[in-house]
């Protein structure tokens, strides 16, 4: 698997199960798990962990210490800054009104997870959105707009729970009852 340095594999893992494209960049220290795949272009960054299943689109940018959760559905045109989560299931849909008898040119559709944020199990972020630093998505919920950095936002569809101060308050947060 590689050495280890300092708590860190110094080498990439590559599952023999798994589909890299020949053209994707895979940082060093990063786990790729059996039947993940990653498309042509892509890049992801050092000490990353892309989870079994899970589906990196052609050209998506993925930074480094970024885990990436089983079965999670990445898209062309989504960049993923340092140090993010992304839950199980979750997915950067693709186009926003679907359907069976059209063609949609989805050239310019685009994501951005900035640094330090995560996306709960089985969220769904539609395209043109960005999500701010230090923010949450809950398990389950529907993002169709952009989240501000230092915020939790969940439900369907995500609304801002609560606001996180850049320091970190000495009291808890309770949080407002549904």
């Amino acid at each position: 698997m590689g050495k280890r340095i300092s708590g860190v594999l110094k080498k990439t893992y590559i599952d023999k199960r798994a589909v890299v494209a020949k053209s994707a960049r895979i940082g060093e220290g990063t786990k790729v798990w059996a039947f993940a795949q990653v498309g042509d272009n892509a890049k992801i960054g050092k000490n990353c962990v892309i989870g079994n299943g899970a589906y990196i689109d052609r050209n998506v940018i993925v930074g480094n210490n970024v885990k990436i959760h089983n079965k999670a559905l990445l898209y062309n045109g989504l960049i993923v800054e340092d140090n993010c989560f992304i839950g199980p299931g979750a997915c950067f849909a693709n186009d926003k009104r679907p359907c069976f008898n059209k063609t949609r040119n989805l050239k310019g559709v685009s994501w951005r997870l900035k640094k330090g944020s995560s996306v709960g199990a089985n969220a769904t972020i539609l395209p043109d959105v960005t999500i701010g630093e230090n923010s949450i998505v809950g398990a389950g919920s529907v993002v169709t707009k952009d989240i501000p950095s230092n915020v939790t936002a969940c439900g369907n569809p995500a609304r801002i729970l609560r606001r996180e101060n850049a320091k970190k308050s000495a009291k808890p947060q309770k949080l407002p009852k549904l």
